[in-house]
């Protein structure tokens, strides 16, 4: 176990040595507060996928952690070839549970973090190479944008309370894309919203996937003709919600806040070469959920909460290490 002492404690220790009268036996002696513990953290990047979107780069500038008691300690991510000072990565590269990893093995104090903060840097139009931005699948650019106080061209992904352990610690920052990227009206701007990415610890998440029957699916579309989109299409997906909620909602926010009957997570549908469906949500915490199943994914607009949106089915899970949910009628 490696351990360092802190300004603090150094300074204790010296007021202890020479440079004054000699003390009695009887004097008090000064109380050496406690060495801090060390521990490492490791922290990667995954992402839950969306539609229509063929890539999402989100320009990664530092990472700031913050401990209860105040002090800072700022990782500087630059390019992993050094070419660049930005970390640029493609989050479409890293779905379920692939991870890219910002920085490894990085020394800190255990205990508790009152929060960990991403800078990134926010797209601009004429330097897409340097900066935040998603790619269309027709091939389109827009800048991506994550609001804060200012104007400085840096965006904040800042997640609360967590707790590092004496050892190593390796933490993911999950982006579930679909909870987060709004596309506002009259903006070329893509904006991302920070409440749609969770801080998950790898050493207590689990995983859960399953299938969906062919039939189901297409059942499902033939239930909802009526709400296809414009070119007769359906977004498949999986949307997870605590057990305790009685009615799952779509996603949507209030005061900038999600809903408290919307989805924890959400995972798109993709099709196996058999036409069956699959799913898989990482990076859960062990528990009871429910699971629903919808074909109405592409009415899902995150600024409102949508009326016509359901669930074609939904099904109770109890997640532990590795879960299969299956959706067959």
């Amino acid at each position: 176990m490696y351990k360092y002492v802190t300004l603090a404690t150094f300074m204790g220790l010296l007021s202890g040595c020479g440079g004054g009268s000699s003390s009695s036996s009887t004097s008090t002696q000064p109380t050496t507060p406690p060495v801090a513990e060390s521990t490492t953290l490791t922290l990667g990047v995954s992402d839950a996928p969306v539609t229509n979107i063929a890539a999402v780069w989100v320009a990664f500038d530092k990472i700031t952690l913050r401990a209860s008691g105040g002090q800072d300690t700022v990782v500087d991510i630059s390019s992993e070839d050094g070419s660049k000072s930005v970390r640029l990565v493609n989050l479409l590269q890293y779905t379920g549970d692939d991870i890219h990893q910002l920085f490894a093995n990085q020394q800190l104090e255990a205990g508790n973090y009152t929060w960990i903060r991403a800078d990134v840097v926010n797209g601009d139009s004429s330097d897409y190479e340097n900066t935040s931005h998603v790619i269309y699948k027709d091939g389109t650019y827009a800048p991506l944008i994550v609001n804060r106080k200012g104007n400085d061209g840096i965006g904040e992904i800042q997640l609360d309370g967590f707790d590092l352990v004496t050892g190593t610690n390796q933490f993911v920052m999950e982006f579930d894309l679909k909870k987060s990227l709004v596309d506002p009206k009259n903006n070329a701007d893509i904006i991302l919203k920070p409440r749609g990415v969770r801080l998950e610890n790898l050493a207590q998440k689990a995983k859960l996937e399953g299938s969906i029957a062919t039939q189901l699916m297409a059942d499902c579309e033939v239930a909802n003709a009526s709400l296809a989109n414009i070119d007769n299409g359906f977004e498949h997906a999986i949307y997870l919600y605590p057990a305790s909620i009685e009615a799952p909602a779509d996603i949507y926010y209030e005061n900038d806040e999600p809903s408290a009957t919307g989805p924890i997570a959400t995972a798109l549908v993709s099709l196996n070469e058999d036409g069956t469906g699959h799913y898989e949500i990482a990076f859960l915490a062990q528990g009871n959920y429910k699971v629903g199943y919808t074909c109405l994914g592409h009415i899902d607009n995150i600024e409102t909460q949508d009326a016509n949106f359901t669930l074609y089915r939904v099904s109770s899970a109890d997640v532990t290490s590795n879960t299969q949910v299956n959706f067959t009628e």
